[in-house]
């Protein structure tokens, strides 16, 4: 594989994120994408209109990716300015501390179109003749700045480059006039010589703070004609966060809307500390709650869609969806750690390069058993006697659709099972009565001498259709013991009937996948001693004597 679709960061990076999979998180993209259009739709700089979104659910369910995606957006980002802030990388959890996240959260982009929108105000400034006298007195352009050929338009250019500054904050606001709040033109003087951050970290009130978010929340509306958006993620109890966000809350900022990313854990732990936060959190606009994110449906349809985004040639057919798809099934049901979008799409990264370093055309079984051997040593298909890799398991998996082929490989086995363990003169013909004969597949002697009939059944209706035979039958002259493996349970036991002489042997996936894998080296002569000891054991849990 040439490109590697996917990324192996633990949490998602920006230049990931414009890729959206999954029924689930694009109904959430939606709503909030819905609030935003509300919110647009009342905007009015005379009146304080707040939305709260609140997004939760587990680790690893796509929730920071979410968050993330909504800035690539093109319907987002051309009517919202956004902050992201990531609790946990906030530290302490102060207030004056989180304020400054707030404004790192601003993409560079937003900053510097405000900042160009500003500078264009002031060279506007130039057309009328009192404000033009006003502009070259703050840039101190004088008689001898014209004798040696500097414009005023040159100083504005080396302001916007930041390679000036202007420091008479008085003249600035007398440009600015009454279009702007005191606070807003503070904001403004601090912005044009880019030293916002300097300024915010001497801010110690709380309701100052609130203040300067409205300032900025009133500036993006005004001069970028844009909604404020706040994206708090990994958002808990810790530190004087859930103080933070519930004075945002009750003071009610204008125009803007902010999002609370958490898991329910910490969604649990803010109700148990703080209730009045609680409260608000429960009745936010919209609370997007992504139970079932981690569904095998939604996982599979967010890994096709980083196939699907990727795939500028159209190889990526719909036969590979389906191949894809089977191989992530089977991931996917086998074992419970890779059941996150997190950690299917590291597996899946892993794999990818294995499969890139081969030449592999696509993600195939060795590279996904190479994946969990180097990445996640330790890692087995859970109740597997024989130990069976991860590439068998997946090969044997897919080519068990078909229910009587499959019946068909685990009767081979049984018998391979038996001579390995029992020895080859221990298996008999099926030299029973003709009513007999056609319930059982197996017919061999154990060590103590008892003749055992096995039938394989994998099926309900067969595995009935053999229990009911069976008690109809008479065949105690014939055999001493008889053994129905079943992978379903059976409506009719004739154990109760008979005795313990029959006995219903309840086969799960894994020990079917054991006995074809165990077949398949025993038929290519590759038992290793360590297999012989494995094969007892299987022979012991189907209670093959």
């Amino acid at each position: 594989m040439k490109h590697n679709p996917y990324h192996s960061s633990p949490t998602p990076r920006f230049s990931d994120s414009a890729i959206l999979g999954g029924e689930r998180h694009k109904e959430a993209k939606s709503a909030i994408l819905s609030c935003m259009h509300d919110l647009c739709s009342k905007i009015a700089l005379s009146e304080k209109d707040l939305r709260v979104v609140t997004i939760i659910q587990d680790v690893g369910s796509g929730k920071t990716h979410l968050a993330l995606h909504m800035q690539t957006v093109e319907e987002m980002s051309a009517k919202s300015v956004i902050s992201y802030v990531d609790f946990s990388q906030v530290s302490p959890r102060s207030k004056n501390v989180i304020l400054s996240s707030i404004l790192n959260g601003f993409r560079e982009g937003d900053l510097e179109a405000l900042r160009t929108t500003l500078i264009g105000l002031m060279m506007a400034s130039l057309h009328d003749r009192e404000k033009a006298k006003l502009v070259k007195k703050i840039f101190k352009h004088g008689l001898l700045a014209e004798i040696k050929g500097e414009s005023i338009d040159d100083k504005i250019g080396l302001l916007l480059q930041k390679r000036i500054k202007i420091r008479d904050e008085d003249t600035l606001s007398e440009i600015l006039g009454r279009n702007f709040t005191e606070l807003e033109k503070q904001f403004i003087y601090y912005t044009l010589n880019d030293e916002v951050k300097n300024w915010v970290s001497s801010i110690e009130s709380l309701s100052d703070m609130l203040e300067l978010l409205t300032s900025i929340i009133s500036l993006n509306q005004k001069l970028l004609d844009k909604v404020t958006v706040f994206e708090f993620d990994e958002f808990d109890s810790e530190g004087e966060s859930m103080e933070f966000i519930k004075a945002i809350i009750n003071f009610v900022l204008p125009s803007s809307m902010i999002l609370l990313i958490m898991t329910p854990a910490s969604y649990d732990e803010i109700r148990k500390r703080n209730t009045s936060l609680y409260d608000r959190l429960e009745k936010a606009n919209y609370k997007i709650d992504l139970a079932g994110s981690n569904t095998f449906s939604e996982i599979n349809d967010i890994v096709l869609e980083y196939m699907r985004t990727s795939d500028a040639t159209g190889e990526f057919t719909l036969e590979s969806e389906y191949d894809l798809s089977s191989k992530i099934k089977i991931i996917y049901d086998e074992f419970p750690d890779f059941r996150n979008v997190r950690s299917m799409i590291n597996i899946l990264y892993h794999a990818t390069e294995l499969a890139g370093k081969r030449d592999a055309g696509s993600i195939d079984e060795q590279a996904l058993d190479e994946t969990i051997k180097t990445a996640f040593p330790g890692l087995r298909i859970k109740g597997s006697i024989m130990s069976v890799p991860v590439s068998d398991f997946m090969k044997i998996r897919r080519m068990s659709n078909n229910l009587q082929e499959l019946e068909d490989r685990v009767k081979n086995a049984v018998r391979d099972l038996v001579q390995c363990t029992e020895g080859e003169s221990s298996l008999s013909p099926l030299d029973l009565s003709e009513d007999t004969s056609e319930l059982f597949d197996v017919l061999y002697r154990d060590s103590q001498g008892d003749k055992v009939a096995v039938s394989v059944a994998l099926d309900k209706e067969k595995s009935c259709k053999i229990n009911q035979g069976i008690t109809r039958s008479q065949f105690s002259g014939h055999v001493n013991k008889v053994l129905i493996l079943s992978d379903r349970p059976n409506q009719f036991d004739a154990q109760k009937e008979i005795g313990l002489q029959v006995r219903n042997v309840n086969m799960d996936g894994s020990k079917l996948i054991d006995l074809i894998y165990f077949s398949s080296k025993y038929r290519d002569s590759q038992i290793s001693d360590d297999d012989l000891k494995r094969a007892s054991m299987l022979a012991r849990s189907i209670e093959l004597p």
